[in-house]
């Protein structure tokens, strides 16, 4: 009896120091993309800071947000097993190349920001415009790809796109929709307007390390049960203020 109580003190032992010795998952993110994560009264907050928070309360483990330039988050996910990357990221067939994608979890799409009465209505009016984009998204592939290298301009952010873009520096500014939205519903500008040339949909989802595949298979668990219970149209009241903007297409 003895021994088998030493042994099941040892067993609980053990497995209480491997709960304590387990790390939080590190997420890496650009708090500078609203409404998915931006800084407000010095925490960062968002669509994507609140969906990874009930990801990680549903798999079972810890995190911790490290916030750096949007540039620099699929090289800290390739670095590093243990961290993963959401910030409003696109999934792309080259980002698959170096890091794995969780399912989709939001139907962005591209749209255009353009002054009032500019005459730039559909795709083939933007060729050979200056249009603004953020630094390696997919808002800025697709502008290279519409007007050239030479007249798309990269930014930090979008917002900094779009002052450029008040400023009459800028034709345009591709961008995705959710965020643009929040953009001009922050900004207050009615001499901007949005306008949807059909360009692509654009998917965004969780990056996470090759070398991890167990942490995969427990955010796409997650996911999948936090889409059955409601909790993505529960977000797309709080951030977008209608259920279509952020459900599922």
């Amino acid at each position: 009896m003895k021994k088998l109580i030493a042994m099941l003190l040892a067993l609980t032992l053990g497995l209480t120091a491997a709960v304590a010795a387990a790390e939080p998952v590190v997420v890496a993110l650009n708090p500078e993309y609203p409404p998915f994560e931006y800084v407000e009264n010095g925490e960062i907050v968002g669509y994507d800071v609140d969906l990874i928070k009930a990801v990680a309360e549903k798999a079972g483990f810890e995190v911790e947000f490290n916030a750096m330039a949007f540039d620099s988050v699929i090289s800290e996910v390739m670095a590093n097993k243990n961290t993963i990357g959401v910030s409003g990221i696109s999934i792309t067939d080259e980002r698959k190349m170096n890091v794995d994608f969780s399912e989709g979890y939001i139907n962005a799409g591209l749209i255009v920001v353009v002054k009032e009465g500019s005459g730039l209505a559909v795709k083939d009016d933007l060729k050979g415009k200056k249009i603004g984009a953020q630094l390696g998204t997919t808002s800025d592939f697709a502008a290279e790809e519409i007007t050239g290298q030479a007249n798309t301009e990269t930014y930090k952010t979008f917002l900094d796109a779009i002052k450029d873009l008040q400023g009459g520096r800028l034709d345009a500014v591709i961008v995705d929709k959710p965020v643009g939205m929040a953009l001009l519903a922050g900004l207050k500008d009615d001499s901007l307007v949005i306008v949807d040339m059909g360009l692509q949909a654009d998917w965004y989802g969780i990056e996470v390390n090759k070398e991890n595949p167990e942490l995969l298979e427990k955010i796409n668990a997650a996911l999948k049960e936090l889409e059955a219970s409601g909790y993505y149209e529960e977000l797309a009241v709080k951030y977008f203020s209608a259920e279509e903007e952020a459900k599922a297409e």
